[in-house]
């Protein structure tokens, strides 16, 4: 088991190291949101920011040939992240029922390199007696896309393999995978966006 479970932030500068801590902390108050407070609109949020860290890319030419830049907000913060590897994945079989792991991520495993963290199968369903396979990457590109607004994608049926209830906790179980592989205490920090929610609501009484 790794001792130090930290991420290592190396060539990093002022701005993108700000960057980042603001798209954690806008996944870690949108959590808590859709969690505690049952607001559940924040999924968008939730899947845009986790795009923007994970799964960001550009497609360029270089000398003719197409290219495909990752401008994923975490390899801007260190080159080499690695994450925790999944240990189950959510699974519709063809009775229609659904298998929902306990724990998405196993957390005594080493963790991976992003490229092979992102093509983990997270997603699997049975239908018409084919098997479908969704990866992490692919999930938050989709979600990022299709709970904006982007027109469906007609060679990923989004909407009839995942349900509106499996696509909230799948988005839970990748950013607390996220927190966890970073060294965040999402459970601490949490706490702490309360309470700072509480005083300024209290602050704002007293003003008025």
């Amino acid at each position: 088991m790794e001792r130090n479970n930290r991420l290592v932030f190396s060539r990093s500068n002022t701005t993108m190291k700000r960057k980042f801590d603001e798209a954690i902390s806008i996944l870690e108050y949108s959590v808590m949101l859709v969690e505690l407070f049952e607001l559940e609109e924040f999924n968008n949020v939730i899947a845009g920011q986790l795009r923007l860290m994970l799964g960001e890319t550009k497609h360029t030419r270089i000398k003719r040939e197409k290219v495909t830049i990752d401008q994923s907000l975490i390899k801007k913060i260190n080159p080499h992240p690695k994450l925790y590897p999944l240990k189950d994945c959510i699974q519709i079989g063809i009775d229609g029922l659904a298998h929902l792991p306990e724990e998405f991520f196993d957390y005594t495993e080493q963790r991976i390199n992003l490229v092979a963290w992102r093509n983990q199968v997270i997603f699997k369903n049975r239908m018409e007696g084919q098997l479908h396979e969704m990866t992490i990457i692919d999930f938050i590109k989709e979600t990022a896309d299709k709970i904006g607004g982007a027109q469906a994608d007609s060679r990923l049926p989004y909407k009839s393999l995942i349900a509106e209830e499996h696509t909230k906790i799948l988005l839970m179980a990748i950013t607390k995978g996220l927190f966890k592989s970073i060294g965040r205490d999402y459970s601490q920090h949490s706490t702490m966006n309360l309470s700072s929610i509480r005083e300024k609501i209290e602050q704002t009484k007293a003003i008025e």
